[in-house]
């Protein structure tokens, strides 16, 4: 029986799945990838993220969701009862409540990104970028960014919009995410890729992207890979344990975490493909970071045929991504204030949401260095060492016959495998994602 505090859950696999698709996508590196990829050997760099994916994000998250299906509670609560099992210290709940606050920065960056994706949006649907300069593109990105006030009131009216889903509750919330959201989606993203195929010359694409070059495949590059894995799936969040404990017992967890990664890696190069082919096509090198996703982008867009529309269209669904993100993320601490500080369900979310407020209103109000450093500090040091400590609690003090009776439904082969990588080699990749900051 599950708990009285918990929901009843959905009854779909498919609304799980969807739903954590859903931050993996919205988490998934738009900004880096197409950049990291082309510059790190291409195709071996892809096949250097697979395996950083296997390494560490899916067996930790399907750790998490272990955790949540076991303790049937918050993240918070899940743990203490897996501890209990364990006759482990009861402190470790605490593990859960430092995770749950640590997605509430990741959905103030998540919204902060929405409300940005949809400057261009409207920027480029209003014709107001047509034929324009990079200058011209640039000098208008940066006097919004510098417009905070305007910045905050629309990250206001898009929590009011996140905290509301939230509070929705798992079946309807979650599901109007799942199925109607990350297929919406996936087809303007498909759209958007037959654009590209249309009007831009893909055999750079190829060359950067998809060539196999052997001389990258060094240990800088690995690391870089396990960065970018470590991030996409929201591991380390405590989101694995808030739907696992509100999601139907006896799922195949494992493969249905495999399901949401392989899921991540199509958005990943769906979205490599159209930057890479827009950006070489106006004569662009692909950067790193905020430039090449909300100035170059923008500027190739305005320049092609149907570029406005179909720009506005790729912000639009990449905006969507972002805010439904930062909703999936609001869930951990929804539910560590609905079930351990009894507000209910509507109450928590409203309380997520201003949670949320007030860590973006410190971003944006401080200046720009808290915002560099909130987001080195949580993508470099926080979150590697949450992801290290989750594996090392789960793989090595957790007892193996509780772990398999939540996963019975896998094949014990792959019980065996995940164990392995689990308790041997998640935690030194974590170290090894964690170093980059140190060095």
């Amino acid at each position: 029986m599950l708990d009285d505090n918990i929901p009843q859950p959905w009854r779909a696999r498919g609304t799980l799945v969807l739903t954590l698709s859903m931050v993996a996508a919205g988490l998934g590196n738009m900004q880096r990838f197409p950049y990291l990829m082309g510059e790190h050997g291409g195709g071996a760099f892809f096949v250097m993220y697979l395996v950083a994916l296997c390494l560490l994000s899916v067996p930790v998250l399907i750790a998490e969701v272990a955790i949540g299906s076991l303790g049937r509670g918050s993240p918070g609560l899940a743990l203490h009862w897996a501890a209990s099992v364990g006759n482990l210290d009861s402190r470790w709940r605490f593990l859960g409540v430092a995770q749950a606050l640590l997605g509430l920065v990741f959905a103030a960056v998540a919204i902060l990104t929405a409300v940005w994706c949809l400057h261009c949006f409207s920027a480029l649907s209003s014709g107001q970028l047509a034929s324009a300069s990079a200058i011209d593109i640039s000098a208008d990105f940066l006097a919004f960014v510098d417009d905070r006030p305007a910045q905050f009131t629309r990250t206001l009216l898009l929590l009011v919009a996140a905290g509301s889903v939230s509070a929705l509750g798992i079946r309807f919330g979650m599901g109007f995410l799942a199925w109607a959201c990350l297929p919406a989606v996936a087809i303007t993203l498909l759209g958007v890729l037959d654009f590209t195929f249309v009007y831009t010359d893909m055999r750079p694409v190829q060359d950067f992207l998809f060539s196999y070059q052997t001389d990258d495949w060094q240990m800088s590059a690995f690391s870089q890979a396990l960065a970018a894995a470590g991030v996409t799936l929201g591991a380390g969040l405590g989101i694995g344990m808030a739907f696992g404990a509100q999601s139907p017992t006896g799922l195949p967890w494992g493969r249905s975490v495999l399901a949401v990664a392989v899921i991540d890696a199509s958005f990943l190069v769906v979205t490599a493909v159209i930057v890479s082919a827009l950006l070489f096509e106006s004569n662009v090198s692909p950067v790193e970071g905020l430039a090449g996703l909300f100035i170059g982008l923008p500027y190739a867009f305005a320049n092609l045929p149907l570029g406005e529309t179909y720009g506005a269209l790729f912000f639009a669904a990449t905006a969507l991504l972002a805010w439904g993100a930062a909703v999936v993320l609001l869930e951990p601490t929804v539910l560590l204030l609905a079930n351990e500080w009894q507000l209910g369900r509507v109450s928590g979310a409203v309380l997520g949401a201003t949670l949320v407020a007030l860590i973006i209103a410190a971003l944006l109000f401080g200046g720009t260095l808290p915002l560099l450093r909130v987001g080195t500090w949580s993508m470099q040091w926080l979150l590697p060492c949450s992801v290290f400590v989750t594996a090392w609690f789960v793989g090595w003090l957790m007892p193996r016959p509780v772990l398999r009776g939540e996963l019975y439904r896998e094949p014990i082969w792959l019980f065996r495998l995940w164990w392995f990588v689990l308790r041997w080699l998640a935690p030194p990749a974590s170290l090894v994602w964690l170093q980059q900051a140190v060095f």
